[in-house]
């Protein structure tokens, strides 16, 4: 009757590729686990640039960034300069009070745009404020 055991040589080369493998493994594992998660998703974000930049579409590239906020608010982060992007689309379009409204929730939400987000507000308020001289008038101030 013949021994059906393994030989010692074939045995132990045997056991080194077991436990390469396992090392090898564990090497992998420990290299996945150890990767940062992705602080913010931006999904189409760069499509939708290139919608309006090149190809000159601002409706699709409004769609598409309203379609990117509404995925955001199931728990995603927002990333930086949407809300602003949006606030901007808004402005060319003629809406002052959602773009100023955007600016400010790009602003609360990173706090590092504020100086960038506080020179854009200031800006469209004093070009969208009637000048004095014609609030004067038109009130009947100024002249008695």
């Amino acid at each position: 009757m013949k021994n059906c055991t393994l030989s010692s040589a074939r045995r132990s080369g045997f056991e080194l590729s077991v436990v390469r493998c396992v090392f090898m493994l564990a090497g992998i594992m420990l290299i996945s686990g150890c990767a940062k998660p992705q602080l913010y998703d931006w999904g189409d974000y760069a499509d939708s640039l290139e919608c309006r930049y090149e190809k000159g579409d601002a409706a699709q590239a409004e769609q598409a960034l309203r379609e990117q906020m509404v995925e955001y608010g199931t728990g995603k982060h927002v990333p930086p300069g949407v809300y602003a992007d949006y606030g901007f689309l808004l402005f060319r379009r003629g809406d002052i009070g959602g773009a100023l409204a955007y600016f400010e929730k790009e602003k609360s939400t990173f706090p590092e745009s504020s100086y960038l987000m506080d020179k854009l507000i200031d800006r469209i308020k004093k070009k969208t404020s009637p000048a004095p001289d014609k609030v004067a008038t038109e009130t009947g101030g100024g002249q008695p």
